[in-house]
């Protein structure tokens, strides 16, 4: 019978045994807000998308009515329910000159990462959107007949 010397492998896998744990806690710092940015940049781009195929709905009904705005308005809002927050303000012009309508749809939005009260601005406190007020603007014109 040998007698068995201990390895200086076995010594060196039970020093590394909370080192996945580490690892795994230095790259959550790094992921965890990269999937936050991930899904808010995709929740601003799904709500600008709406906002935009609103506008455009609405121009479009204009051109079908011949100029007539009277539903334009409240076609882009019931376009837009499904939106978090306030519905979004809608303005449609005519312009007889250049014969053109144009359908402007402002919406205030709502973060998905971040809360707030009534009246005060999530994006004040953000430093990397210090220049943006926090709405989203869409505007459609297209040439009346």
């Amino acid at each position: 019978m040998t007698p068995t010397v201990p390895s200086r492998k076995k010594a060196s896998l039970v020093s590394q045994k909370g080192l996945a744990a580490v690892e795994m806690a230095l790259a959550l710092v790094v992921l965890a807000p990269l999937l936050l940015l991930l899904v808010e940049g995709a929740k601003v781009l799904g709500e600008y998308s709406s906002i935009l195929a609103a506008s455009r709905e609405a121009a479009r009904m204009v051109l079908r009515e011949n100029g007539d705005t009277s539903g334009a308005a409240s076609l882009a809002q019931s376009l837009t329910e499904g939106l978090d927050g306030p519905s979004p303000e809608v303005e449609v012009t005519v312009d007889e000159s250049a014969k053109t309508v144009t359908v402007k749809v402002d919406y205030e939005y709502q973060p998905f990462a971040t809360s707030h009260t009534e009246g005060e601005s999530v994006f004040e406190s953000l430093d990397m959107f210090s220049g943006w007020d926090g709405k989203l603007h869409a505007s459609t014109t297209m040439p009346l007949p």
